[in-house]
């Protein structure tokens, strides 16, 4: 996850182009193609994943070949996304001046040379993905 490089705080994030939504505060905002990941109960498949040993290694078939996705329990999920190639994850750690009670905020982009298209499917296989893992994790507990 690469530093946002911008001193310019002034103009809404939300108007850079490629913006797909952030992170801040233990709340995720997405815009309309990280949507389907607002379902998705990060905090229950992360409880399961501490359950049976801490980390997860799945592998994310997209168009364009396998993604192995790492996920350890309790990662915000920028770590997540952060794993994507159609997707650019940036720490924003605001302006130099802002005070001890501020937080960074974790920016989600599209990547370069991928289309909206191209991030809407890998965050819908991504969804899929981890439902899987969650519903087979979820059988192993009860057996």
């Amino acid at each position: 996850m690469e530093v946002w490089d911008n001193d310019d705080y002034e103009r809404p994030i939300e108007s850079y182009p490629g913006y797909l939504g952030h992170f801040y505060d233990g709340t995720f905002s997405p815009g309309l193609e990280l949507k389907p990941l607002d379902d998705f109960d990060f905090r229950k498949y992360s409880g399961i994943v501490d359950e049976n040993g801490g980390v997860r290694r799945l592998s994310l078939v997209l168009n364009f070949g396998t993604v192995p996705i790492l996920f350890n329990a309790y990662d915000d999920i920028g770590h997540t996304l952060d794993q994507l190639p159609t997707i650019k994850v940036y720490l924003d750690n605001g302006p130099p001046d802002a005070g001890p009670a501020s937080g960074g905020i974790i920016l989600f982009f599209t990547a370069a040379g991928f289309t909206e298209q191209a991030v809407e499917q890998s965050i819908i296989a991504l969804v899929r993905l981890l439902e899987a893992d969650l519903a087979l994790l979820e059988e192993r507990s009860q057996g």
